[in-house]
């Protein structure tokens, strides 16, 4: 079976290209984890999504649910089970079209409402000779959200991660998303990326580089492949919209970011990546329009923090990530995030407020307690208070009201585990999170403190104006408002379509907060009837 999978994958690649993204669905990408990592394989994992191409060289995507590979014999029982809806196959042409759907009904225990998620839309995608590769989707929405959720969508007017919102009917809401891009690859070297669409940096479940927890934004990506290396240029644009909450942002204000990020495959089973960032807004001091710098162009990494120590005012994050593959089964990685740093004030460990840092460490045990497809995952993340903020809340890490990194924000500690099973078509995840962190909170005079979990809220004003920071020294992680979060979620589904992960799912969740002044709990059941759709981030 594996000589002739690794058939099926050179005549395949031989044909055209299929450079084209597997969809941010984290179903999806579970199944094939696994066989990514393995050690040995040099594959690069740790920038995603994935393009197909890379996943082809390991396994098939659709066949990585252990699922006997069986055709149906009708064009329908095919277009249920195994197929894209509808394809037009030729020597240098291919498209394929598929409908996309989540209807979810649901039943929040906290307030008796009942939740439901209307969601219809399409997505086309396929190849243009060997050489170019594209992908389009769109959905319409319309959603009534657990209640916390809800309460988000009120501050932010945005649904997490999918954008801004209109009301619905009785307390819903209605949104609409859409995302695309062209992939070319010239060579086995290059592949140029241009569209509308998230990107992660990571191998764990969050990252504290860069997340697909907010909305879709234009970017223009460069990846470079060669010899054990991959060196990914990333240019994107952002924008701050108004509500975003505790700020004062308004509008629709534009920003751009620059990414550079190295991965090095150093061994067999150690992998190792250098990230680093610069955001920088659209306009000026004086209300100019400042539009994308030019010299944000420059590829070469780690050059933009030796222009930062000499005065630019622009917001610079720099990081490490490792994975490393144990045996085959278990792997650790992690990553170290840097937005200011300076080693005497670490060292003296006094809580300095500009001492701005995260860490990320996590595993995963494979095949755990010796049972296939059974995986453990546990993974801690600490943000100290005040990091991806800014001077002025124009140049924060964030987009569409919400950070680019971890949902959370800043100021917090977490940890997230998993406990997930699969059985050809059918799969089993249980997962338990519990956090703390630091929130604002209101003071006598009537405004709000700033503790550093809201990345939205400035460090200090324009020019020679007070510090908006409380304490110079004596920072603590989880420092104001001291929330406690518990999240809690069993989900049981039935893959149907190996090719759009088109699925069933019912599951429960419950979710606890507790501070000085709240004490709540929310249970909420859910069936959903779905197909590939990006991950949606609703534990926090």
């Amino acid at each position: 079976m594996r000589l002739l999978l690794l058939l099926v994958c050179c005549i395949t690649g031989s044909l055209y290209s299929q450079e084209y993204n597997l969809v941010l669905d984290r179903y999806g990408y579970d199944l094939i984890d696994k066989a990514m990592q393995q050690a040995g394989e040099n594959q690069h994992t740790s920038f995603k999504p994935y393009r197909k191409s890379d996943v082809l060289k390991t396994i098939l995507p659709d066949t990585a649910s252990g699922t006997p590979v069986k055709q149906p014999k009708t064009w329908a029982g095919r277009a249920l089970w195994t197929n894209n809806l509808l394809s037009l196959d030729s020597s240098e042409f291919q498209l394929y079209a598929d409908p996309l759907f989540s209807f979810d009904i649901g039943k929040d225990n906290n307030t008796g409402n009942t939740t439901y998620l209307n969601a219809r839309g399409i997505q086309l995608f396929g190849n243009l000779g060997k050489k170019v590769s594209f992908y389009t989707s769109f959905w319409e929405n319309q959603g009534r959200f657990v209640n916390y959720i809800d309460s988000f969508i009120v501050d932010n007017q945005v649904v997490p991660g999918q954008g801004r919102v209109k009301p619905f009917g009785t307390g819903g809401w209605d949104y609409a998303i859409a995302n695309g891009y062209v992939s070319y690859t010239p060579s086995r070297f290059f592949n140029f990326q241009f569209g509308n669409d998230k990107q992660f940096i990571g191998d764990g479940y969050r990252s504290l580089f860069l997340s697909d927890n907010a909305f879709n934004y234009p970017f223009f990506k460069i990846t470079s492949t060669f010899w054990k290396f991959r060196y990914t240029n990333l240019f994107v644009s952002y924008q701050n919209i108004g509500n975003a909450a505790n700020s004062n942002i308004g509008g629709y204000l534009q920003k751009f970011a620059s990414y550079h990020h190295l991965s090095y495959n150093a061994t067999k089973w150690l992998n190792i990546g250098l990230f680093e960032t610069i955001v920088w807004q659209g306009g000026d001091s004086t209300g100019g329009r400042r539009g994308f710098d030019v010299n944000y162009l420059n590829p070469i990494i780690f050059y933009r923090p030796v222009e930062f120590s000499r005065g630019s005012p622009d917001n610079v994050l720099i990081g490490l990530n490792f994975k490393a593959m144990i045996l085959k089964k278990y792997q650790l990685y992690g990553q170290l995030l840097l937005d200011e740093f300076s080693l005497k004030e670490v060292t003296a460990r006094n809580g300095w407020g500009a001492n701005k840092q995260g860490l990320q460490l996590g595993w995963k045990f494979f095949d755990f307690l010796g049972l296939k497809n059974l995986t453990w995952q546990n993974e801690l993340n600490i943000v100290r208070p005040y990091t991806y903020g800014h001077f002025t809340a124009d140049q924060s890490y964030t987009h569409y009201a919400q950070p680019l990194a971890h949902p959370l924000g800043a100021n917090f500690i977490e940890n997230v585990q998993f406990l997930r099973y699969r059985y050809r078509r059918w799969g089993i995840e249980a997962k338990i999170l519990l956090a703390q962190y630091g929130a604002d909170n209101l003071l006598l005079d009537g405004t709000m403190s700033n503790w550093g979990q809201n990345p939205f809220v400035g460090t200090a004003e324009i020019g020679s104006g007070p510090l908006m920071v409380p304490n110079i020294y004596g920072n603590t992680i989880t420092q104001g408002l001291k929330n406690t979060v518990m999240f809690t979620d069993l989900t049981a589904s039935y893959l149907i379509n190996t090719r759009t992960n088109m699925r069933l799912e019912a599951g429960v969740s419950r979710r606890t907060q507790e501070n000085a002044r709240v004490n709540t709990s929310t249970i909420w059941l859910f069936f959903s009837f779905k197909t590939s759709i990006s991950n949606r981030y609703y534990d926090f």
